[in-house]
């Protein structure tokens, strides 16, 4: 019985501190808010991260680390990749400050942001 009682107290242990840690696997959500980055890595069909921040005049670069194709596309227009295949990367240069709004056009659900301040 005891054998019994301290593997599941030790099960409770190690139960409370997995849930301690800060790790965040590419996949899960990021906190909200802007990142200050002008790099964009394409992996498991999300945009990371996904809203950023740049300054005028800066070039974002957007990398394929995924194992399909994907596009960068303005919801306004101002720029569009075209396919971007695994491996492969697409840079833009910001020259006007606001909010760029993108998505890839073959998986709807991959949306970003460009804030240029």
């Amino acid at each position: 019985m005891r054998g019994v009682f301290f593997v599941f107290v030790l099960l409770a242990v190690m139960a409370f501190v997995s849930g301690c840690t800060d790790y965040q696997s590419p996949g899960e959500i990021q906190p909200p808010g802007e990142i200050e980055t002008t790099e964009v890595i394409m992996l498991n069909y999300r945009f990371l991260p996904q809203d950023i921040r740049v300054s005028e005049g800066y070039t974002v670069t957007w990398t394929n680390d995924d194992r399909v194709a994907h596009t960068v596309v303005a919801d306004a227009g101002e720029f569009d990749s075209g396919e971007v295949q695994p491996g492969e990367t697409f840079s833009y240069t910001f020259e006007e400050a606001g909010v760029f709004s993108y998505s890839c056009t073959i998986h709807p659900g991959m949306i970003g942001s460009v804030t240029v301040q």
